[in-house]
């Protein structure tokens, strides 16, 4: 069990302040303090390490440049083992212990949905990162990563038209997966396209031979892939041992390939994120500079680390506009702010607290690691008919 304090400070930027006259949000407390709820083992620790980064990479940013509000940022890193109890346990230490001002990560459902548990009762802000099924609806819930109709909804029409009219599912057995599966059947049934199949794996499954065998047997146009964290591995080597010639869809991304996937398995693949490291703008130039920098050089980013990055700094411009910590005084100010983010200018919409992100297709190159950008949909509001705050 990993459980450690990690303070971030530029040189006493803060300290730079004076007491006497310094704004409120300063004479209040030293730091602002950020828990961090991260699967740094587990089935997402392939994940966990990136996005922790792009926290330590953003936090540095602002402490270089007055903190918030002149107060330093100061992050409290838990490891929630990927499991649903680690995540409610290290919720509750953040929160009661730790006396953070504001939760931030999480990657998969049950990852969030525990930690939403705490954080909502507590009235505790929690910025999520990761791309997920939609249906959390709470004032003190705010996500950064897309839901399905801003990845699948745009993305089904191109996917009929370039790629094959019947796709058949095969996926992790949990909420992510379902959900995307339902959104991924409505939007294609319109575009002209049918689902021909849907199977779903428990968590540490070793043989994905039936669903192979399915696929040979259906002979679907496209393969989509919802397998996640350590089981996508086998399932991706297995894929290719297969032989399987159709094109396949799968949450994959750069830090996966690279640090997960033996060289060129994931050759060609297809994916809808709202980030990748292809973007060619300045900020995303000086973002990847900035993470290679800090962790190195052959490092590579991905979505949910972008997501996390632009999270942190999206609570820090709020809060510096609000003047104030009080959570629901980030909350009001939270969609009067725009941010530069690495995918292009994000915001946070005022009825529901998810993002508008972008909407891009990637294609994996010959060495399996990196992307090329097929498909740019722009940027897609988040319509949450199952939330109003």
């Amino acid at each position: 069990m990993i459980s450690r304090r990690t303070i971030l400070k530029s040189g006493g930027a803060a300290a730079a302040f004076a007491i006497v006259g310094a704004p409120s949000i300063l004479r209040a407390a030293d730091t602002v303090k950020v828990g961090l709820s991260i699967p740094i083992t587990g089935l997402q620790a392939i994940l966990g390490e990136t996005l922790l980064n792009c926290y330590k990479l953003a936090a540095a940013e602002l402490n270089a440049a007055n903190g918030i509000g002149g107060r330093q940022v100061e992050l409290f890193i838990e490891d929630n083992q990927t499991t649903t109890k680690g995540a409610i346990d290290k919720a509750r230490k953040l929160i009661n212990e730790d006396k953070v001002d504001v939760v931030m990560g999480t990657i998969i459902s049950p990852e969030r949905s525990a930690t939403l548990s705490v954080t909502s009762k507590a009235k505790k802000l929690f910025f999520y990162p990761t791309n997920f099924e939609g249906g959390e609806c709470n004032r003190y819930f705010v996500a950064t990563g897309p839901i399905p109709m801003q990845q699948v909804d745009p993305m089904m029409p191109w996917v009929a038209e370039n790629l094959g009219k019947t796709i058949y599912v095969m996926a992790s057995d949990y909420a992510w997966p379902q959900k995307m599966t339902e959104a991924i059947t409505a939007a294609y049934e319109k575009a002209g396209g049918k689902i021909i199949g849907a199977d779903y794996y428990p968590f540490g499954t070793t043989d994905f031979g039936p669903a192979f065998q399915k696929i040979k047997s259906l002979k679907p146009d496209v393969v989509w892939s919802m397998v996640v964290g350590n089981d996508a591995v086998t399932q991706l080597k297995q894929y290719r041992s297969f032989d399987i010639k159709q094109p396949l869809i799968a949450p994959l991304d750069e830090v996966f390939n690279k640090d997960a996937l033996p060289p060129g398995v994931a050759a060609g693949t297809y994916a809808p994120q709202p980030y990748w490291m292809a973007l060619d703008n300045p900020v995303n130039k000086k973002f990847i500079s900035s993470f290679r920098e800090k962790f190195g050089q052959e490092k590579m980013v991905n979505g949910i680390g972008e997501a996390g990055y632009n999270g942190l700094h999206l609570y820090a411009l709020a809060a510096e506009k609000a003047g104030s910590l009080k959570d629901d005084d980030v909350l009001k100010a939270l969609p009067t702010i725009e941010f530069d983010a690495p995918q292009g200018k994000i915001r946070v919409d005022a009825s529901n607290n998810h993002t508008l992100c972008h909407s891009y297709v990637g294609k994996a190159a010959a060495d399996g690691i990196s992307y090329e950008i097929v498909k740019d949909f722009g940027t897609i509001a988040p319509v949450t008919p199952y939330c109003k705050v």
